[in-house]
């Protein structure tokens, strides 16, 4: 699915068009009396001339920018009559991801025998079994605390039990695939059996992801991408995936933080390991993705990332949002990972609005609250009402 962003008018397309660092001259070649500028990524320069061959001749501008990425002026009438009157298979997957993020029902999240129902914000509750987690390390080392914890969670709204047992916050050191899972195993199925929520394992590890799906989960949250040995696993168990952007590992992720388009350099990475997945086996109602916020980004390009979380939803897939108590929103709201309640609840709300389907959250709690009125004040009508 291509990735689009539309901009309405020439000041905006403008700005947009000099972040990317292309000539101010090249975009003397547009018309632009009553255009709409969509950027366009993922598109092969054969794609772009197939696109020039089927749209010039009826007066759009079509212009291929470096990399994979073109920008086409058009009026939105022209773009309408073209979805409605035969278009070209790339034009209407322009016209289908315009569609996606626009749209009120998001798609289901599925995986063998269940399915999670995302016409309403969820809430992933954060369950880690580690001593040295950058919030909550520690805390929920011992099987009987971690438990307890996931039924609080439960009882104050989660949706998801996401368990892991490696620390990956920036710097972190590796852990042993068998230490690991000693962490995790005796939780996973405790919690699979007295919860009675889906739970997703939070691994990198294909062999942790193997024994938990066999002990009780159903989702895999992968940080490193669903790398190939991973895509075996998840095909093979039925789970469902999310697949997360980062750039080489926690001891050493934050080295290049450098992007050309932070925004579309990770959805690229991210439609890429998408199809591989689809390719290999694995149904599309089984993927979910996440832009890896705090994973090989600095403050500015995770700030970025917030304000146009919407693009994520023209992959047409479920996007889940991993802010809570992460060290950018101490940046610029203050204050170390117990401190950033208020600035994690204003991420919620922001990605909310933008149509975010998942949140991952340490406060669960005061997460749904916040969660439940951004929805409604977004849709414009109250929960529960018809």
């Amino acid at each position: 699915m291509a990735r689009v962003r539309v901009y309405r008018n020439y000041q905006e397309a403008w700005a947009e068009w000099r972040r990317l660092g292309i000539p101010d001259r090249a975009f003397t070649r547009f018309d632009l009396a009553s255009r709409q500028f969509i950027f366009i990524d993922s598109i092969s320069q054969e794609e772009v001339s197939t696109l020039r061959e089927e749209l010039v001749p009826k007066g759009v501008t079509v212009l291929p920018c470096r990399g994979d990425r073109a920008v086409v002026a058009i009026t939105p009438l022209t773009l309408e009559n073209l979805l409605m009157t035969g278009a070209s298979p790339k034009v209407l997957e322009i016209g289908e991801a315009l569609r996606f993020r626009n749209e009120v029902e998001p798609p289901l999240l599925e995986w063998s025998g269940g399915s999670l129902d995302l016409s309403g914000p969820r809430v992933m509750g954060i369950l880690n079994v580690t001593p040295d987690s950058f919030s909550d390390g520690g805390r929920n080392f011992d099987v009987d605390t971690a438990v307890r914890h996931a039924l609080s969670m439960r009882d104050e709204g989660a949706d998801i039990i996401d368990i892991g047992g490696e620390s990956t916050r920036p710097g972190s050191a590796p852990v042993s695939p068998e230490e690991e899972w000693s962490r995790i195993s005796d939780v996973v199925r405790r919690v699979s059996e007295e919860v009675g929520l889906p739970i997703s394992v939070d691994t990198r590890r294909p062999d942790v992801a193997r024994k938990a799906l066999r002990g009780g989960a159903v989702m895999v949250n992968d940080i490193s991408g669903l790398k190939d040995e991973m895509i075996d696993v998840v095909r093979t168990e039925g789970a469902a995936a999310f697949i997360m952007h980062m750039r080489g590992e926690p001891s050493n992720m934050q080295d290049d933080t450098r992007y050309v388009d932070v925004v579309g350099d990770v959805y690229a990475f991210l439609e890429q390991r998408m199809r591989k997945a689809v390719s290999a086996g694995i149904p599309l109602e089984r993927l979910a993705i996440d832009p890896g916020l705090g994973f090989a980004k600095d403050v500015d390009g995770n700030l970025e990332i917030m304000s146009r979380l919407d693009e994520f939803r023209s992959m047409g897939r479920p996007v889940l949002l991993g802010a809570s108590r992460k060290n950018f929103l101490g940046k610029v709201s203050g204050g170390g990972p117990e401190d950033r309640l208020e600035a994690s609840l204003a991420a919620a709300a922001v990605a909310c609005w933008q149509g975010v389907h998942m949140f991952r959250a340490h406060d669960v709690k005061e997460t749904v609250r916040t969660l439940r009125a951004a929805s409604a004040m977004r849709a414009g009508i109250s929960p529960g009402s018809t």
